[in-house]
């Protein structure tokens, strides 16, 4: 016999939006699960998202350009996790450069309940 496994949550979108000052995150506090990072670069150069929890790399997006846009999904657990930039050129100079924007904080609370009685979910 198969066990029966539960569905995983529906994944939920959150708005990620860098600028030449900081990156922020909306909403910025959600339950475990899939998550699809929608962000936005307003800032004057191409950036990187990187995603990180205790320091460590979740995930990344970029480079992006200026007045573009780029989504990652990410199913997380648990846990507090920081969003930096870095920029987009590829130069020693470039990458031992610490970022100037200011980082934006995302809280993840228990896990979302399952998708199991979700109608037209994949």
């Amino acid at each position: 016999m198969f066990a029966n496994k539960p569905r995983p949550p529906i994944p939920i979108n959150l708005t990620v939006y860098i600028n030449d000052a900081r990156v922020s995150v909306s909403p910025n506090s959600v339950g475990a699960g899939p998550i699809v990072f929608i962000v936005t670069n307003q800032a004057s150069q191409a950036e990187t998202l990187q995603i990180q929890s205790g320091g460590q790399p979740v995930a990344a997006a970029g480079p992006i350009n200026p007045h573009a846009t780029a989504s990652v999904k990410v199913t997380v657990p648990e846990g507090e996790y920081t969003m930096t930039t870095g920029g987009g050129g590829t130069s020693d100079a470039a990458l031992a450069t610490a970022p100037a924007i200011q980082s934006a904080h995302l809280r993840i609370g228990p896990a979302r309940p399952s998708a199991k009685n979700e109608v037209l979910q994949p």
